[in-house]
């Protein structure tokens, strides 16, 4: 059973080999495909699943050998690195694992569905710079365009490139809101376009609302930050910032999250900023 503690130590694991003792991005992307289990031979998108698992060991090697060729010039961003991509898609699994519960699934292979989403995280932030969207969608679209061409390597259907594509393009920050707002006017269906861009806009910024990697995320955003926006990158450590985050961008309406205490995780961090908000004020009457 999938537990909030549970995915915490998968996380913890992630966080205290990085970056000396470094597993890799594919290790964690194979051990993913296999949580989730192996695709079904008589599944009639059997093959479909089969050539996302190729395309996604491909994105894999690409993330790890393009950011390791930028860390060895200190270009790797801070936050946007190796790390960050496999707790995505490390969170991703466990909320795919939650829901599969939430549904009293009995299934143990890994369906197209999973298979894309799984492929559309690990190559989410492909060949990310460390800078912001200038225009929307903007570095979204480069990482696509980035991974397109592994994807048809892998002979992938062009309607799980589409949804790649649309999924990759929903984790812009500016889609959060947006999304989340939409998805309260349909249940949760795991074919449906919104639901799909939303397990992942919450896996991206999962790791950011546990208590136990909070502080280290916005520390790494802020390092990222400094070296193009050292203004911004300050007030991520305020609590204004902090509150920012909360109140816009730490979304969760899927099911599995809710399952799993994160929306109550985010009340209870806002209620404890508004109190320290209110203490302050208080002292300075």
């Amino acid at each position: 059973m999938v537990t909030l503690e549970s995915l915490t130590k998968e996380i913890r694991d992630l966080v205290q080999c990085w970056p000396k003792r470094w597993i890799g991005v594919k290790p964690v992307f194979e051990k993913c495909v296999a949580t989730l289990g192996k695709p079904d031979p008589t599944d009639e998108f059997a093959h479909r699943v089969l050539a996302l698992l190729s395309g996604g060991n491909a994105i894999a090697n690409f993330v790890e050998h393009s950011c390791q060729k930028m860390s060895r010039t200190n270009r790797e961003p801070d936050y946007h690195s190796r790390l960050h991509t496999t707790i995505v898609i490390t969170s991703l699994t466990a909320l795919l694992l939650k829901q599969r519960e939430l549904s009293t699934s009995s299934k143990t292979n890994i369906s197209l569905q999973e298979a894309m989403l799984l492929v559309a995280m690990v190559g989410h932030d492909a060949g990310h710079d460390g800078t912001r969207n200038g225009s929307p969608c903007q570095l979204e679209s480069r990482s696509y365009h980035l991974i397109e061409p592994l994807l048809k390597t892998a002979k992938c259907h062009p309607d799980d490139m589409h949804s790649i594509k649309r999924v990759i393009w929903g984790t812009d920050p500016a889609l959060i809101s947006p999304l989340h707002l939409g998805s309260s006017t349909t249940s949760f269906d795991l074919h449906k376009p919104v639901w799909q861009t939303i397990l992942c806009q919450e896996s991206d910024i999962l790791a950011s609302v546990l208590p136990e990697f909070a502080n280290q995320m916005t520390r790494f955003l802020v390092d990222e930050w400094n070296k193009i926006d050292p203004i911004s990158a300050a007030g991520l450590l305020s609590r204004g910032g902090r509150k920012y985050f909360l109140e816009n961008l730490a979304k969760f309406s899927s099911p599995a999250a809710h399952s799993l205490g994160l929306e109550k995780l985010v009340i209870s961090q806002l209620s404890a900023l508004n109190e320290e908000n209110q203490l302050t004020e208080r002292g300075m009457r």
